[in-house]
Parts: C-alpha cells; sequence; structure tokens
C-alpha cells in the first residue's frame, strides 16, 4: 500500500508541473497547457462551504457569460499545484489564495464515509474530510 501511495504521488508530482496558468480576465485565469478556466475572484479566498454546498456553487456560478462551472476533481484541482514553490504551492499569477484546504469533487468509498478529497494549498498535500466541514472552493471549466 505504501508503495502505491508513493506512486500515486509521483504521478500527482508529474501531472502539476505542467500547468501553465495566465490571466484571462478580471474573474478567470487560464491554464493553457489543459485549456481549464479557472475561477479567480475575491470570493475563493474569502468564502468556506461544506461539499454539498461547494458542488451547487460551482454548478450556479455565471462568470464573464460563462456558465457549466464545476467543482473541481482531484487531478483537475491537483493541476495548479505548483510544488516548485511553498505556502501558497499555487501560481503567483492567481490573484486570490488562501493557503489552506480547497474542496475537490473527489470522494471517498463512493461518498459512503460522508468524505470528499481536498487539497491543501500550503504545501500541495491532500488528505479526506468530513463533507460537512467548511472550507475554500475555485471552480474551473473546460474551455473550448
Amino acid at each position: 500500500m505504501k508503495l502505491l501511495n508513493i506512486l500515486i504521488l509521483s504521478l500527482c508530482m508529474a501531472y502539476s508541473v505542467s500547468a501553465d496558468i495566465v490571466k484571462n480576465s478580471a474573474n478567470t485565469m487560464k491554464d493553457t497547457k489543459t485549456n481549464y478556466l479557472w475561477q479567480d475572484t475575491k470570493d475563493v479566498s474569502t468564502t468556506k462551504r461544506n461539499f454539498t454546498d461547494a458542488v451547487d456553487y460551482c454548478k450556479n456560478l455565471e462568470l464573464d457569460g460563462h456558465k457549466s462551472w464545476e467543482l473541481p476533481g482531484f487531478m483537475e484541482l491537483f493541476s495548479i499545484v505548483d510544488t516548485k514553490v511553498y505556502n501558497p504551492t499555487i501560481s503567483g499569477n492567481f490573484k486570490y489564495v488562501v493557503a489552506q484546504n480547497y474542496w475537490t469533487s473527489k470522494t471517498f468509498a463512493n461518498a459512503t464515509s460522508k468524505e470528499a478529497f481536498v487539497i491543501n494549498f500550503i504545501s500541495g498535500a491532500f488528505n479526506r474530510e468530513k463533507m460537512g466541514e467548511l472550507f475554500y472552493v475555485r471552480c474551473y471549466k473546460k474551455s473550448k
């Protein structure tokens, strides 16, 4: 099991190296490698939500005329972790950042444990947390 965890962490770190974050608008950033648009509004660094509210918030978000935002999956959110920096472990191009936990849409044990994964932007570490806990949210969408 320990070997599997090391392999997963290695793959995640390799995946995160490819992010190339540029300003897309006053409210969004774009990863030119994946073509993901990322929310970059004050809400990202000021409002904590539980898991269900995080999913609903992203689903109902409209920015710059864009709808269909989502709570990012584990790999999507981990793709913006910058392992070359610490506290926060995210591109300095993002304006709104808190070096704390952010929700992903990845649930643990098919949500039977009522836990979902978070990524901590102090160090880029990940963990599972109870869905009722309050953490930050950064929505994303696949760009054309």
